[in-house]
């Protein structure tokens, strides 16, 4: 599956370079209460588009699971869709069905709220009935190198080639260096990692599922944007952000060129960027 490793690069590079630009503007994002519920902003503005109840259950009815390539990582599947026709759609494929995944699944990951708990899963996912999401997942959710979607299988969270490193520097646990200078975390924080990677299978399902949002209009970004920088917030996105994209839109223009493209795509990474 080729299509995995075709994307990621230039969405997490202008991604941070967004990230850079609204914190140089002092524009912080603000954390929704844990038991808080999305609401849509108002007035709904340019680039919003309206979430139905219909939306939301068939973004229920998706599914994570688990791509087994190098280090492997999971994927949100859409409802009624293999994996490999997801992978064929991603690679220009043409679906109004997978159209509207984009938008749904891009509202979720912008607007929706995912706090740690304990989750029941009726029916069962692969065998279990329930998960405790931990805030390490959640640190986990945010942080990755998502990829349309899913999770970068070849590097999950950053770029050694040991991902345990990198999930180490997310989670805050010490990185020391070895004789030769090489990054080491020790055999049980390794362990203690190895686990996790495999618990984000059940994390990502339990966001399907639970991630809290109402029906309503919201502001997502245009499909070529939202396919490349897309990523759970785990929080809705806050309104100075979603001032600075509309403000970008209307700056923007209607005349399709080169500049404005790029003005776009930098607009909707400060979307999905991380404090």
């Amino acid at each position: 599956m080729s299509w995995i490793h075709r994307r990621g690069v230039l969405a997490l590079s202008a991604a941070s370079a967004a990230s850079a630009l609204l914190a140089a503007a002092g524009c912080g994002q603000k954390s929704a209460p844990a038991t808080a519920t999305a609401a849509p902003p108002e007035p709904p503005g340019a680039g919003s588009l309206e979430i139905t109840q219909d939306d939301i259950d068939t973004f229920r009815r998706s599914r994570a699971e688990w791509i087994n390539c190098e280090s492997g990582a999971p994927a949100i599947v859409p409802a009624d869709m293999s994996l490999e026709q997801f992978g064929n759609l991603l690679d220009g494929g043409q679906s109004p069905a997978f159209d509207r995944f984009v938008n749904v699944a891009s509202a979720f990951f912008l607007h929706a709220s995912f706090a740690a708990g304990h989750y029941t899963f009726l029916p069962p996912f692969d065998k279990r009935t329930s998960f405790d999401v931990k805030d390490e997942h959640i640190r986990l959710l945010q942080r990755a190198n998502w990829q349309t979607f899913l999770i970068d299988c070849k590097r999950p969270y950053g770029d050694f080639t040991h991902f345990e490193i990198d999930m180490a520097d997310i989670l805050g646990v010490p990185v020391t260096k070895d004789a030769k200078g090489l990054a080491q975390i020790g055999k049980d924080a390794e362990k203690r990692m190895d686990a996790l990677h495999a618990d984000m299978l059940f994390a990502l399902q339990a966001y399907i599922r639970f991630a809290r949002l109402n029906p309503g209009r919201y502001v997502v970004p245009d499909r070529r944007f939202a396919l490349h920088l897309s990523r759970p917030l785990c929080r809705p996105v806050s309104a100075t952000r979603i001032a600075m994209y509309q403000r970008a839109l209307k700056a923007a223009g209607p005349t399709p060129d080169s500049h404005r493209l790029a003005a776009l795509s930098e607009a909707a990474a400060g979307l999905f960027a991380l404090d």
